[in-house]
């Protein structure tokens, strides 16, 4: 988690402004003495500094799970590349290259939105479990000798890479798209939608491959 979400949950915002409606409330029934403001100011600075170590403490607890980080996210990739052969390693290098670059786009969109960090999260889970069914499906077809089933694992495979590929390509444009949006003044509200169609294209595929015979 970066430091900038603190200031994009909509709770820092609704806490700030309970705070200070609570704060000139007090003022006004306690009167503008001194000892009033002083106890009404530490009762404010204790309530804003208990939610800020709340935020630290839950955005702690996830970090192992914030694919947005590059190393956590190599992490995850590295654990699914032991289950390749070493006679498929040429093909998983290229899969390795979809979903790292893919993650590098999602970090620099999330960079520039913050407010995209749920969509962006979701799309790096799908990436990693299309990079898993392709680890699993290079193990499967090392081990396959009917041609029946053989095309069948590679039918599987390529619908997996074939939807990394995608998602490479998508993520790509939307981190274009979103750099361009910084220059202007205008936001692109069609950004969370492209988003939610680029994931759901990738469960369909997760979803039928499981769903095969």
């Amino acid at each position: 988690m970066r430091r900038s979400v603190f200031w994009n949950q909509p709770q820092t915002y609704l806490l700030l402004g309970g705070t200070a409606l609570g704060y000139a409330l007090f003022m006004v029934l306690a009167g503008p003495k001194p000892l009033a403001i002083l106890a009404g100011s530490g009762v404010a600075a204790a309530m804003v500094s208990s939610w800020a170590a709340g935020f630290r403490s839950t955005a702690s607890e996830t970090s192992g799970s914030d694919l947005l980080n590059a190393q956590t996210f190599a992490a995850r990739l590295g654990t699914l590349g032991q289950r390749v052969p070493p006679k498929s390693q040429k093909t998983w290098r290229q899969v390795q290259a979809w979903a790292t670059e893919s993650q590098q786009f999602a970090a620099r969109i999330f960079d520039r939105d913050p407010l995209l960090q749920i969509e962006l999260l979701e799309a790096m889970h799908t990436v990693l479990d299309l990079s898993g069914q392709v680890a699993d499906g290079l193990a499967v077809l090392d081990q396959i000798e009917t041609p029946a089933y053989q095309q069948m694992a590679q039918q599987r495979l390529d619908a997996s890479c074939d939807r990394l590929a995608a998602t490479h390509s998508q993520l790509q444009q939307l981190q274009d798209q979103t750099a361009l949006s910084s220059l202007e003044t205008s936001t692109d509200d069609t950004l969370p939608q492209r988003l939610q169609t680029l994931v759901d294209a990738n469960k369909t595929i997760l979803q039928n491959n499981q769903d095969s015979p």
